[in-house]
């Protein structure tokens, strides 16, 4: 019986205990972890940004670089073997159509004698002439042509073909660029490749 009571008033005890306890989280200690989490979380948000907008770059530059090269495949296959036998029969510069601006381009005779222009309209590439050739849209992956450029490197066969896309969406810029010699020219024929304006109507 008297241990039952000691039992009893061990037991209030530590009742009373707790009871009296006010030990917990001070407003200080609740400030200084929402700040360390704060922290934490603005940190992994910068790295997360971060890894998002280096993955956007490396696939906007993937796609570009698809578009950029088959463009000019077709180009600098196309100029390779353009034909040496005309008088002018390379003309690099600007580009009209009665009478309008189309920006640069490159008039030459192909390999069977057809006069061809690749000229860029609406933002796509176009090869005027017998053969009609223009990339689908859906081939530009959302890309456009600002730029076109051909230039001819040290007066000799060699051409230098420039590109500029970019892209509708997020305004991302590639410029990709190749270099073609033109074997049928022999060095006595240089000289005809030369710069000068292109009328599309005399095509």
């Amino acid at each position: 019986m008297a241990q039952r009571k000691r039992r009893q008033r061990k037991g209030r005890k530590q009742v009373k205990k707790l009871k009296n306890d006010n030990a917990g989280i001070t407003l200080a200690e609740l400030v200084v972890t929402f700040a360390l989490m704060g922290i934490f979380l603005a940190a992994a948000a910068a790295v997360i940004s971060s890894s998002i907008m280096v993955h956007a770059q490396l696939s906007g530059t993937m796609y570009a670089s698809t578009v950029s090269e088959t463009l000019l495949d077709k180009v600098t296959g196309e100029l390779a073997g353009a034909r040496a036998e005309e008088e002018e029969a390379i003309r690099i510069g600007r580009v009209y159509r009665d009478g309008e601006d189309l920006g640069e381009g490159v008039f030459f005779y192909d390999r069977e004698g057809n006069p061809v222009c690749f000229v860029v309209e609406d933002g796509l590439l176009v090869m005027e002439g017998k053969d009609y050739f223009t990339l689908d849209e859906k081939a530009y992956m959302g890309y456009r042509i600002t730029g076109f450029s051909v230039e001819q490197l040290e007066g000799k066969n060699v051409l230098k073909v420039t590109l500029s896309l970019k892209n509708l969406k997020n305004g991302f810029i590639y410029t990709g660029d190749r270099t073609t010699r033109c074997y049928c020219f022999s060095s006595d024929e240089f000289k005809k490749i030369i710069s000068t304006d292109i009328d599309l109507n005399s095509l």
